[in-house]
């Protein structure tokens, strides 16, 4: 498979968060029901205490095999030989952990690698921005946050008392986009952030490089953001709403989930899920937002997170929450964490392609482009078989 140079924007982002608590650890609303989440402890993990990046350590998830249909790969009209040709391939990549493959809604083919197992939850890094992207689409049409082009100050006043006019035309739109226009090198900014005790403010004073909606940024500074205002207006912390809204319906359950001092939950970054769990979530946009006939996510939410916004470079484009790019002669949209955390649709063909590497940091970790799986193995799969 080939090496994925990534274009700088593309690695793991910041967090922020607020001076005064936005539904901190006494204010937020939890509960311990359904999916299992405890949003009181998930967040808790001594080794990482105090700090923005993470260990990374695997998780164990105590019901892995939860709600899939599994099939075989000539079940769903794809070439298994074709098909395992490439899986074989991935797992000779030392950072590779696990690749799935989804056609017609059945699992049919699975594959772990490299000592990982089918019940290891490991961080899916940047990957949880289109989670994020998901949650915010229900917060709207649940009547929480009236519209995606509201501004931020809306939310977050305290914030933007003394902000220049430009900021405060600064929307939603904006951080799921990567448009926010806010002055930010991702993998370096972060520590400074971590330093200050206030996150949120330290990510809304930093210098406004760019009009609001002009340029392509990546920060998980936005995204951080976004889990903020979440919080602020529903009323529950995000974990607690993910649960109520997305995991639940999804038969998902997170096994940890990071949060800041002030008790916002991560933004974008530190959720740890397992491949069946991200594969479901892939499954859940491929279906228009649609699971087992309820519409969970909002047709439009998935919509905007199929159609790019702003070229980011390499061949790569942003839209709301989710990258798009050319596989196989058709625009794309896929979900990527640092380290390579792949949530693929190929809406053409009916399939969803998860793959998950090692990011521990014991392991120096090789992320894998999937153009030769994806073009030469799974979408050659199909026309094989007609």
């Amino acid at each position: 498979m080939t090496r994925c140079l990534r274009p700088r924007a593309l690695l793991l982002g910041a967090a922020l968060v607020l001076a005064q608590p936005v539904l901190g650890p006494s204010t937020a609303r939890t509960a311990t029901t359904g999916s299992g989440v405890d949003c009181d402890r998930i967040w808790q993990t001594p080794e990482d205490n105090g700090t923005f990046y993470e260990t990374n350590r695997t998780r164990i998830d105590p019901r892995p095999g939860h709600g899939w249909t599994v099939g075989s790969p000539q079940s769903v009209g794809m070439d298994p030989a074709v098909l395992e040709a490439g899986l074989r391939q991935l797992g000779r990549e030392r950072s590779v952990f696990s690749a799935l493959v989804v056609r017609h809604g059945r699992l049919v083919a699975e594959r772990y690698f490299h000592g990982s197992r089918r019940n290891h939850s490991n961080n899916v890094h940047s990957a949880s921005k289109s989670m994020l992207q998901a949650l915010i689409g229900i917060a709207v049409r649940q009547g929480f946050i009236g519209s995606i082009d509201d501004p931020v100050h809306r939310y977050l006043p305290e914030y933007f008392a003394d902000a220049p006019a430009a900021e405060r035309r600064m929307t939603l739109r904006h951080l799921l986009t990567m448009t926010a226009g806010w002055e930010w090198q991702e993998d370096e900014t972060e520590d400074t952030v971590e330093k200050q005790r206030d996150w949120v403010k330290a990510i809304v004073d930093r210098d406004l490089a760019h009009e609001p909606g002009t340029a392509f940024t990546y920060s998980t500074g936005n995204t951080h953001l976004l889990s903020a205002v979440l919080q602020r207006a529903s009323g529950l912390n995000t974990c607690e709403f993910a649960r109520r809204y997305l995991f639940d319906p999804l038969g998902i359950t997170a096994e940890h989930w990071g949060r800041d001092p002030q008790g916002v939950y991560s933004g974008g970054y530190n959720l740890y899920l397992t491949p069946r769990e991200l594969a479901k979530f892939g499954l859940l946009y491929l279906n228009q937002g649609r699971w087992q006939g309820r519409q969970v996510v909002p047709r439009e939410t998935v919509t905007q997170s199929m159609r790019p916004v702003v070229r980011a470079g390499d061949g790569y484009s942003y839209a709301h929450g989710w990258w798009v790019r050319r596989i196989g002669g058709r625009i794309v949209p896929f979900a990527w964490g640092y380290g390579g955390q792949y949530i693929y649709l190929l809406p053409a063909a009916d399939v969803v392609v998860v793959v998950t590497e090692n990011t521990r940091v014991s392991h120096e970790n090789v992320d894998v482009d999937l153009r030769t799986f994806l073009e030469d193995h799974v979408l050659r799969s199909v026309r094989a078989r007609g």
